[in-house]
């Protein structure tokens, strides 16, 4: 009787724990920002982010100064949307923050039920995100 107890709790716990993850949801650094890439291999992606408190960064490799990166930074604001805060390099300009409906790692900083970052910082490395 004890046994077939703690196998339905196990089996209960199991299921909601498969239902809440299947619902979440995050929120996720463009995968790549128009900063054309010469010799037309398309635009500098996403290489890693890094969030913190309310505030997420996400890094593409510099093509105007090679061997850097170009971080936009986002800010979570009161209606628990993130806006673009960096001022600068122009090219964060056309970047946003996007759903990332399957929480799918490692391009998923926030968790937007829970309102906390997903980790503190995770490489991506996605194509043409490395230095150039």
């Amino acid at each position: 009787m004890f046994r077939s107890a703690i196998s339905a709790i196990v089996l209960v716990s199991s299921l909601l724990g498969l239902s809440m993850t299947a619902g979440a949801t995050c929120l996720a650094c463009s995968n790549c920002i128009y900063d054309p890439l010469p010799n037309d291999q398309g635009n500098a992606c996403l290489n890693y982010w890094t969030c913190s408190g309310d505030t997420i960064t996400c890094y593409y490799p510099s093509v105007e100064y090679p061997g850097t990166f170009t971080a936009c930074e986002y800010t979570e604001t009161a209606t628990s949307e993130f806006t673009l805060t960096s001022t600068s390099p122009a090219v964060c300009d056309g970047s946003y923050i996007g759903d990332n409906s399957k929480c799918e790692p490692s391009n998923n900083p926030w968790n937007v039920p829970a309102g906390v970052c997903t980790a503190s910082e995770a490489y991506v490395g996605e194509y043409n995100s490395a230095l150039l």
